[in-house]
């Protein structure tokens, strides 16, 4: 009898052991998580600017790199940025809050499209606007590696470009990795090494066009 009883106080003890560590890991896990999330509202809606380089890969369906690609960017929100492309073919993207301009060297082209127009659904929209990430896409925390807390970002609404975005964030609140998902199965990959907050002219976000290029669209 006394044994019984000694047993199952153990059994209890040992249980509740379990349980009392089991909710301590939990609540660790879930206060993580939450630091995490402000972490990522807070680029999107405390950072006003952002600059430094980026390098870029593009992954075919079945997972080899089919592009690399090395630049710049600086970005002002809401709505201007310039994307610089080194390499491997030289190309500069402008968005001034209008317009946005993209000027192919090899080509000797601008191509010019209203803003609203050319990024109401492109990735890269998400990183212009100073706003909440909630308001156009369903925010989950996911697993992922380099030290940094990912969230997967689904659109609201279905996007002809991409299916899904991954987005890597530091413990400095930091956005260090974009990773896009098309709707043909290829990802592009995206690492920033980028200051924020920082002074940036605002004649970074003017384009003026090269003598002698054509020039394909009109600026509103």
């Amino acid at each position: 009898m006394i044994n019984s009883l000694l047993s199952n106080k153990v059994k209890l003890t040992f249980a509740t052991t379990l349980l009392v560590a089991s909710t301590t890991v939990i609540t660790s896990v879930s206060a993580a998580t939450s630091e995490a999330r402000a972490r990522l509202n807070n680029f999107f809606t405390g950072v006003s600017s952002l600059e430094g380089s980026f390098t870029q890969q593009v992954y075919s369906k079945k997972g080899k790199v089919i592009q690399n690609s090395t630049g710049l960017i600086s970005m002002s929100r809401p709505g201007k940025f310039r994307w610089v492309y080194k390499t491997p073919d030289p190309q500069v993207i402008v968005g001034d809050g209008k317009n946005i301009w993209v000027y192919d060297e090899d080509l000797e082209q601008v191509t010019i499209k209203p803003m609203t127009q050319a990024m109401s659904s492109a990735p890269i929209a998400i990183l212009t606007r100073k706003q909440s990430p909630d308001a156009q896409f369903v925010v989950q925390p996911i697993k992922g590696g380099g030290g940094l807390d990912w969230f997967q970002l689904t659109p609201r609404k279905q996007s002809k470009d991409f299916r899904y975005i991954e987005i890597g964030i530091d413990k400095n609140g930091g956005m260090r990795q974009m990773v896009m998902h098309d709707q043909l199965g290829q990802k592009t990959v995206v690492q920033l090494n980028a200051r924020v907050n920082v002074p940036i002219s605002g004649s970074t976000f003017y384009f003026k066009i090269p003598q002698g290029v054509d020039v394909i669209g009109k600026a509103i």
